[in-house]
């Protein structure tokens, strides 16, 4: 990279050019690196901008929540215009809105204060700003970050994850299929065993991993919304005539979600290590796939097809090196 005004005084201890004063975003990890356009889908539900998005959205629902099941004192429903406008500080959120967040923060030194005053500023032009303290009615932050962290987790399973776990799944049953009656000598403790075929061995996989997708394809996605202690206090003892609980409940489903009716300030997040478990176990079959398909390739059973251009080895250039299996593989025990 030609030196630039922005790097030409600013070098490491060992005197090298800082790659940080780079104009140019520089990736700690190959997540944001090498691999950024495989997992670009996910910065929509992963990222810290989106998550910031959602809590915007989940500040801005639980605003119109309350207003509409009448529990905030002095503020009756507000109008579907109203409403349309609110929502609109979600769907319209953008890389302006991270930097202006940003600002804020800068000056909170807190993240989820930094959205409820990113909305506030917004009430004015809406012509609510009647309601600028109560963005964050009886909430700890906790209320608002688990259930923007469930949204963001549950969109990347439910609209990345699954369809591409799903295609894959459909291809290899599709390769079962095609190649059912092609012999093949199976093999036990790595030696020659009796004969099957292709299609059997792959609708072995398939099979393995459809278990595995129902598991996911079913997870509940939990949250909560009742306060700084799981006890709903501020909420009883600021409107201490209403059903809290229904509020919350029909809050939290409303986005989506399953209710959790008990917690402590957080929210358990047994469902994400149940999630988390199930996906590990569908990745470590596809680790299983990435060895045997390894193998098959080691003693001739397939063949790789050389690509123009391509160098298998940096020294060895007649090889053929399984290379994405082997890098599958990798990224798998990630």
């Amino acid at each position: 990279m030609p030196e630039t005004a922005a790097t030409a005084d600013t070098r490491t201890p060992s005197g090298r050019l800082a790659l940080a004063a780079s104009p140019e975003p520089i990736a700690l990890g190959p997540l944001d690196g090498r691999y950024q356009s495989a997992v670009a889908p996910l910065v929509d539900y992963l990222s810290e901008a989106a998550l910031n998005r959602d809590r915007v959205a989940v500040e801005v629902e639980w605003l119109i929540h309350l207003t509409s099941n009448n529990v905030l004192p002095g503020a009756g429903p507000l109008t579907a215009e109203q409403q349309e406008k609110l929502r609109a500080i979600v769907t319209e959120f953008n890389s302006s809105s991270v930097s202006e967040l940003a600002e804020i923060e800068a000056v909170t030194v807190h993240d989820v204060k930094a959205v409820e005053y990113y909305i506030g500023r917004r009430l004015p032009g809406i012509g609510i700003e009647h309601l600028t303290a109560m963005v964050h009615f009886g909430c700890t932050s906790e209320d608002i970050n688990n259930l923007s962290y469930a949204l963001g987790v549950k969109g990347a399973v439910e609209d990345v994850w699954l369809p591409a776990a799903r295609t894959l799944v459909a291809q290899i049953s599709t390769m079962a299929e095609d190649n059912r009656a092609v012999p093949m000598l199976s093999r036990t403790h790595g030696q020659p065993a009796t004969p099957t075929t292709l299609g059997k061995e792959l609708a072995v996989i398939a099979h393995r991993l459809t278990r595995q997708l129902d598991r996911i394809a079913k997870t509940e996605y939990l949250g909560k919304i009742n306060g700084a202690t799981g006890t709903y206090a501020a909420h009883v003892a600021s409107v201490p005539g209403a059903d809290w609980q229904h509020v919350a409940r029909s809050f939290v489903e409303g986005l989506g979600l399953t209710w959790n009716p008990l917690t402590t300030q957080i929210e358990s997040h047994d469902w994400q290590a149940e999630l988390y478990a199930d996906v590990a176990r569908f990745n470590r079959i596809l680790h299983n796939v990435c060895t045997d398909i390894w193998s098959y390739i080691s003693i001739g059973y397939f063949a790789q097809i050389p690509v123009a251009g391509a160098t298998g080895s940096s020294t060895m250039p007649h090889k053929v090196n399984p290379i994405r299996f082997e890098n599958a593989e990798a990224n798998l025990e990630v």
